[in-house]
């Protein structure tokens, strides 16, 4: 059973849930399974002391990368927001205030590493939060793109997904696109979203 350890965290902090009880995210949320996109759902616990395979460590090396990371960022929730770049610590940034707040969703299924410029590199499909206040009244939820996660790591402006979303299965990089599959109230929806010039929504998914 997955268990959603950042949705609790920042449903206390924040208000993350979509404006549901924590049940209902928690239910919508511990099911995941793999996209029809990928053979496999990896995922792996980086704060273990454990000597790593060798797939563990290249996988927890650019999970590092992501939480030391320098991402570009909205400064407000506008529909059309200017936008600035936070370095990130341990996952997250916080203005002294309290009133600028930015964390990665660090839990299994809400990131995927894969190519998505076509240039044989791996790159990172990363989910974040942004909160404008500490009490969490103020939020949205953003998908970025990192490229070259093992190199140079280029993170792009980021999309918008909603205020708070809940997720169907994992999300998943496939035939460059990373594929997002939503879960609401009524049904799933399945969006891709690839890079031109930057990173968008494409009109047409992924089978």
């Amino acid at each position: 059973m997955i268990k959603p350890d950042f949705l609790k965290r920042f449903l206390r902090t924040c208000g993350w849930g979509l404006g549901l009880s924590l049940e209902i995210v928690i239910l919508a949320s511990v099911a995941l399974e793999p996209a029809e996109a990928e053979t496999e759902l990896v995922w792996h616990n980086c704060l273990t002391r454990e000597v790593f395979t060798p797939d563990k460590q290249v996988w927890c090396d650019r999970w590092q990368t992501l939480q030391d990371g320098t991402f570009t960022v909205p400064t407000s929730l506008d529909p059309n927001p200017t936008f600035t770049t936070v370095a990130l610590e341990n996952g997250r940034y916080a203005q002294q205030d309290g009133q600028f707040i930015v964390e990665l969703v660090n839990e299994r299924g809400w990131l995927a590493f894969g190519d998505l410029d076509g240039d044989g590199q791996d790159d990172a499909a990363v989910i974040f939060g942004v909160a404008l206040d500490p009490d969490g009244k103020a939020v949205a939820t953003y998908l970025t793109a990192v490229l070259d996660v093992d190199g140079a790591a280029q993170a792009l402006t980021p999309v918008r997904l909603g205020e708070r979303i809940v997720l169907n299965a994992p999300i998943a990089i496939a035939e460059n696109r990373i594929i997002i599959p939503f879960l609401t109230s009524t049904e799933v929806i399945n969006r891709s979203y690839g890079i031109d010039t930057t990173l968008r929504e494409m009109a047409k998914p992924v089978n």
